[in-house]
């Protein structure tokens, strides 16, 4: 029996011999027709690497593969790895899918894996939350990025990327991806208090491009640009006339996209001056949510503007404390003040 060049030979028992060794490369060509997200296709291989290739369980004939085999082989996994929750669900993708897979093909009855069940509580091991000065800018530490920014636009005629500082400081008043940052386009600003962002320059092993999609379905959407945004907008613009540059995209002096690496390098640059732990554009994105939920905007607009399905995610993921130790000790004092 064959299946899109896939023998299904039998072997003594007269199960068939086709393994999860065999069968990945087919499955994984088929996983990339529903996803156009490089990194995620990205991360199942380096979890093929990491997780199947040299085990016993891929070299198995499919039709051998009970629950109980199955069972015992994620609990191993999970011991062996020391797994949280995610960890174990991501690893799993392959083994979950290509078996729902192997069935639909018709090479297996049904999927197996479907019945196995892990006691998370039990199982998983226990992620605590990171702790929130390395998560975000502190107040003390933003004006101090923010000051080597503005003096490096105002200043250093060396840079490459010349508007690379003013979006730095258009991305701590949007919070976009780096990747959305990077792709920001002039027709993007369909209403002048808002920026649509529809698209990212996506970074990938072999080349990048800009692709007219988000990150999620729900990344499309409007962002409102406060004052501070539209100046950072109007100087990239005047800087551009000035010396004749013709870009469509908002921060770039060329046709081609702002460089992610150019971004990278600021923040790891003005971190460094400024004397603080290294945070990268994601820490500047947190801050920013984190800065949207201090200052009591309404959950489902912090939620909407940057681009998240659930609110879940962006509390539990994005919502860090921002205050210093004495400004912490201070409101508590004044909480608890009699």
């Amino acid at each position: 029996m064959e299946y899109y060049g896939l023998k299904d030979t039998n072997d003594k028992d007269g199960r068939g011999g086709l393994t999860l060794e065999k069968l990945y490369p087919q499955w994984l060509e088929h996983k990339k027709l529903y996803t156009t997200a490089e990194t995620y296709i990205m991360r199942i291989e380096c979890d093929w690497k990491k997780y199947y290739v040299g085990t016993d369980i891929i070299k198995k004939p499919l039709k051998s593969l009970t629950k109980l085999k199955l069972d015992e082989w994620a609990h191993k996994m999970i011991k062996d790895y020391n797994m949280t929750k995610n960890q174990y669900y991501n690893s799993t993708v392959i083994m979950r899918q290509a078996l729902e897979y192997a069935a639909d093909l018709g090479i297996i009855t049904e999927n197996p894996f479907s019945s196995v069940r892990i006691d998370g509580k039990r199982m998983f091991r226990k992620v605590k939350k990171k702790a929130d000065d390395t998560q975000v800018f502190l107040s003390n530490e933003i004006p101090r990025i923010q000051g080597q920014a503005w003096n490096d636009f105002m200043t250093n005629d060396k840079l490459k990327h010349r508007l690379a500082p003013l979006a730095i400081l258009f991305q701590f008043q949007t919070g976009v991806r780096i990747g959305e940052l990077c792709a920001c386009c002039e027709e993007d600003i369909e209403d002048e208090n808002y920026i649509h962002i529809q698209r990212m320059y996506r970074y990938g092993s072999h080349e990048s491009e800009v692709v007219e999609h988000t990150k999620t379905s729900c990344g499309d959407r409007k962002i409102l640009l406060t004052d501070q945004a539209k100046k950072y907008i109007r100087l990239a613009r005047e800087y551009k006339a000035e010396h004749g540059i013709v870009s469509n995209y908002i921060f770039s002096v060329n046709n081609r996209p702002l460089s992610n690496r150019s971004v990278a390098y600021l923040y790891n640059k003005y971190c460094r001056d400024a004397g603080i732990g290294h945070k990268t554009s994601h820490k500047a994105r947190k801050t920013y949510i984190s800065a949207l939920i201090d200052g009591k905007v309404n959950i489902n607009t912090v939620r909407e503007m940057v681009g998240h399905a659930d609110e879940r995610t962006t509390y539990n993921n994005y919502c860090f404390d921002r205050s210093t130790e004495d400004e912490k000790k201070a409101l508590i004092e004044n909480a608890l003040a009699p």
